[in-house]
């Protein structure tokens, strides 16, 4: 008897779909396989606590099968609202916070504190750089120097290098990259030790970035090169919080567009296809935004880049975060401002949906805020 009641409670599991995941109830369509190699993008949500504090959950968005686990570990609590989510974290070890963000478990071992907030700094993936100024008297100074931090391993190398690019504007004046602005994005590769840095100039009529590349071995030695971006009416406000590099491929985030840049062929593409199949994984609403609906890369894992765009619905905006490996679609997450989550496979169609509404998710501009990690910030 008690065989035949575990079969029935089978059967009806089955038929209905449904399953438990850490306390989240999906609720389960169908479970595509997507084809690409096992792998599950970690990210963060954020839970509203008690005395005004947040606690950062830990979860994973599993790829091959459109499923998302939202578990009940905390990472840290963070006792500021307006700077909930960590200086850097690379989905594995290394995680930056504030002062004001305490690490909970095992990651009080692994977290890193930053103790001040000059806005001097950079932080990406195994590195830091810290501008150094100038004692000039303007205004504005001037930039002379960074101070590297390259994380390998267990030790931290510490080395100053001058980013600094003269050459000649669209007019012929002469002007020196990297004297003002912060660069756009950082990169350390420990294997290798090339270390490259990204800066933007706007020019009247286009915009260029420029790549400085170095080693550890040689680290004064820096080769530069120009790229010019492609113009017809598209905007560029490249930084660290709007571009992401994966292997050789930098994307930016750009009006109404995606671009990517080949640091190795130097070839620059705008991706509108890739927009156009993200724009059409859910069907928009009439609901205009006084804003433009830019697609915007806000992270990457391993090898597969995440992308964020506003997708309009009758009476507001939500987010649609997709996940794309070679600019192929590997599947979305909705997260709906009706507190469901659909779980899109690389097939556009709704996997599961994740009902959320008892989870108390912290909202950032009506929308329930998720982090993914290799985001870089200055701080």
């Amino acid at each position: 008897m008690k065989k035949f009641f575990l079969m029935v409670f089978a059967l009806i599991f089955i038929a209905t779909g449904c399953y438990i995941i850490d306390n989240t109830k999906v609720t389960e369509n169908k479970s595509p396989k997507s084809g690409v190699e096992k792998i599950k993008i970690p990210f963060f949500v954020y839970t509203n606590e008690s005395d005004n504090k947040y606690a950062a959950r830990l979860c994973y968005w599993d790829l091959n099968n459109a499923k998302v686990n939202l578990t009940e570990e905390t990472v840290y609590v963070s006792e500021d609202r307006i700077f909930l989510t960590p200086v850097f974290w690379d989905g594995d070890n290394r995680i930056v916070l504030r002062k004001t963000s305490y690490p909970t478990h095992e990651y009080k071992d692994k977290a890193e504190i930053v103790k001040s907030n000059d806005m001097n700094t950079v932080y990406g993936k195994d590195i830091i750089a810290k501008r150094n100024l100038d004692n000039n008297p303007e205004p504005i100074k001037k930039v002379k120097s960074y101070t590297l931090y390259l994380h390998n391993n267990s030790d931290v190398a510490e080395n100053d290098v001058s980013f600094l690019y003269k050459t000649k504007d669209d007019k012929g004046n002469d002007i020196t990259v990297g004297e003002y602005n912060y660069p756009c994005f950082i990169d350390y590769d420990r294997k290798t030790g090339d270390i490259t840095f990204i800066f933007s100039y706007p020019f009247d009529t286009h915009t260029n970035i420029y790549i400085a590349k170095c080693n550890v071995d040689n680290i004064n030695k820096i080769s530069w090169e120009e790229v010019k971006l492609p113009e017809g009416g598209v905007v560029y406000t490249p930084s660290p919080y709007n571009t992401m590099l994966i292997g050789s491929k930098y994307y930016i985030q750009c009006f109404k567009t995606l671009c990517e840049v080949d640091l190795k062929g130097k070839n620059v593409t705008l991706l509108d296809n890739v927009v156009k199949e993200c724009r059409s994984i859910v069907k928009e609403g009439n609901f205009n935004p006084d804003y433009s609906k830019d697609i915007k890369p806000v992270g990457k894992y391993k090898d597969v880049l995440i992308l964020s765009l506003p997708i309009s619905t009758d009476t507001n905006v939500d987010p649609l975060i997709c996940a794309l490996k070679n600019n192929k679609l590997l599947g979305a997450i909705h997260p709906k401002s009706n507190g469901m989550w659909d779980v899109i496979g690389p097939d556009k169609k709704v996997a599961c949906s994740i009902d959320v509404k008892d989870k108390k998710l912290h909202k950032e501009f009506n929308a329930d805020l998720m982090y993914f990690p290799n985001l870089e910030t200055i701080e």
